[in-house]
């Protein structure tokens, strides 16, 4: 596919001017109809009262930083609060303290904070968050040590944020794995004609995430017509492929993506359609 992609050769800075010119038409539109849906949300959540349960009420941080006050004293710490409460995080009972620091067990401001607040920011600068990440998801941060975006990273001393990072595809505190749409948009950043760095990358990347979510859906299928709970060893099998594509996935390696998903692809295929025979 990416071969195909760079011998079409369709990537002029004409086209892509007008390309990037029709994709921001596109987020207007949808970000109009997103403030519709908003404000619906905003008056519902805005007038329920957060409250913190009895084993939050331990956590200095928790029962702090989430007082309603702060959605008119302090809406981005107040907006950071609601972030992580809403996320896989919190359901995992991972907390500031986890990635910050300081003392969530005191109620006293300056002894939960520590005596220089810059300390619980440093975890989370942008040259530093893969390692902190890195503290729970060690095989990711591992291969994407590996890879050149970080290898760019380190030479630059963490001070180009057009290397991408965890936060640049995963975004922080609430994450999520990346559209195609998005990982297009992140990859355009320095891939395009104007830099002339690979701009064939974007649409190859976004073609893989959708390539994902066609495993996904087949994954689910088989799912549903019970072939994993009577195949254990293939459902055991399934799940460390895709343990292992993820790896792949973050060292950044669109070629080895590629192959690995479509190795994935091929067993999900077989098998539905030995299913399908036997139906």
């Amino acid at each position: 596919m990416l071969e195909k992609l760079k011998a079409q050769k369709r990537y002029s800075k004409d086209r892509w001017y007008q390309m990037r010119t029709a994709h921001e038409l596109k987020r207007k539109f949808l970000s109009s109809s997103f403030i519709i849906t908003a404000i619906a949300f905003f008056f519902v959540t805005f007038f329920t009262v957060t409250t913190a349960s009895s084993e939050d009420v331990a956590n200095s941080c928790i029962h702090c930083h989430s007082n309603p006050a702060f959605r008119i004293t302090n809406k981005k710490l107040y907006k950071y609060f609601r972030d992580w409460d809403l996320s896989i995080h919190a359901l995992e009972k991972v907390t500031c303290v986890d990635c910050h620091g300081g003392n969530p067990k005191s109620t006293d401001k300056k002894k939960a904070h520590g005596e220089d607040i810059q300390q619980l920011l440093t975890p989370v600068k942008y040259d530093r968050i893969s390692v902190t990440c890195g503290k729970c998801h060690e095989e990711n941060a591992k291969n994407y040590k590996k890879s050149k975006h970080y290898m760019t990273l380190t030479a630059k001393g963490g001070s180009s944020r057009l290397t991408p990072t965890c936060v640049t595809c995963h975004s922080s505190i609430n994450t999520s794995i990346p559209k195609p749409d998005d990982i297009a948009d992140i990859c355009t950043s320095c891939h395009n004609p104007v830099t002339e760095n690979h701009p064939e990358v974007p649409e190859f990347a976004g073609y893989l995430i959708e390539r994902l979510s066609f495993i996904n859906y087949y994954t689910r299928y088989l799912i549903s017509k019970g072939v994993m709970e009577k195949d254990p060893q293939f459902s055991k099998t399934i799940n460390e492929e895709f343990s292992g594509l993820s790896q792949v996935w973050h060292t950044l390696e669109l070629e080895r993506i590629e192959e690995k998903t479509r190795q994935i692809r091929t067993m999900l295929l077989k098998r539905r359609k030995e299913l399908d025979d036997v139906e």
